[in-house]
């Protein structure tokens, strides 16, 4: 069965009873050219291991069993598991696991280690999912994403200048921080059925083997970058004051030290940049 024929996914779906839910955020994948770039990206071998969240009924999942030695494939929906087995049940390298991806240790799901991470992503959890792909210490070498368009810019923003959109947030410095993000493709809506009522885009991470903000302590770190974020339109000085709370003399001194105006805005900060502030103010080290 081609499952990225709609009428095949319409017929397998109605067999089961089931429908995306919209409480989910799914929305299957049925453009034979994006199922091309996903895999492409994956740089899928026989000796690869993949875990998949979220495969709905499998359109993806049946593309790369025919490429990786293995596939872990975790759903939460009971319809889809039914689908699932009905389509792939009978293939020896594809392992269904019906799970909530937020409630479970994702890297035990499998009998081996993933070597990549694939997974078209539910809009509304992409960013705890994201962090639970790369912030742990078992991220595989490459995880690739399908998310909202927009999430997908931020993901990959740069530190802004005045001239620069100014897209970039936590979730550029938390993904910064694990990992080299690129974007591949654009996703138009009519790829997906049903179709949302946003664009799309196909993301690659080539992780790290050790964070960018090493030797300081990762949950200090990232709260530290979240706290200066939540005043993202204030300069940095005044920033550092409201959620941090770092007294105005001592965040001058730390932002001398740093090397950093303190007229700039958080979203002009490099990483290198947010590395050398949270030193100077004495975020916590290893």
């Amino acid at each position: 069965m081609d499952l990225a024929d709609p009428r095949s996914l319409d017929a397998s779906l109605r067999r089961h009873g089931a429908r995306a839910a919209k409480s989910l955020g799914q929305h299957f994948l049925v453009d034979r050219g994006v199922l091309a770039s996903i895999v492409e990206a994956a740089e899928l071998t026989k000796s690869d291991d993949v875990l998949e969240v979220g495969p709905g009924p499998g359109v993806l999942t049946a593309e790369l069993a025919d490429r990786a030695r293995s596939v872990t494939a975790v759903e939460i929906d009971e319809r889809m598991i039914a689908a699932l087995r009905d389509n792939l049940g009978e293939r020896e390298n594809v392992r269904i696991v019906r799970a909530d991806a937020l409630g479970v240790d994702l890297y035990a799901q499998s009998e081996r280690a993933p070597t990549r991470i694939v997974a078209n992503l539910p809009y509304q959890i992409t960013t705890p999912l994201l962090e639970r792909f790369i912030g742990d210490p078992r991220r595989p070498p490459l995880v690739v994403v399908l998310v909202q368009e927009e999430v997908a810019r931020r993901m990959v923003a740069p530190a802004a200048n005045v001239r620069a959109p100014r897209e970039r947030g936590y979730l550029s410095v938390f993904v910064e921080s694990f990992a080299e993000a690129r974007i591949v493709r654009r996703v138009p809506a009519r790829a997906f059925r049903p179709p949302p009522r946003v664009s799309s885009a196909l993301v690659a991470l080539r992780t790290r083997e050790r964070p960018g903000f090493a030797p300081l302590e990762e949950k200090a770190f990232l709260r530290f970058v979240s706290d200066v974020f939540r005043h993202r339109r204030k300069q940095i000085r005044a920033a550092l004051g409201h959620e941090a709370g770092i007294e105005r003399d001592r965040a001058e001194r730390a932002l001398a030290e740093a090397g950093i105006d303190p007229r700039r805005r958080a979203e002009e900060l490099s990483l290198a940049e947010w590395v050398a502030l949270a030193s100077a103010v004495d975020v916590p080290r290893e």
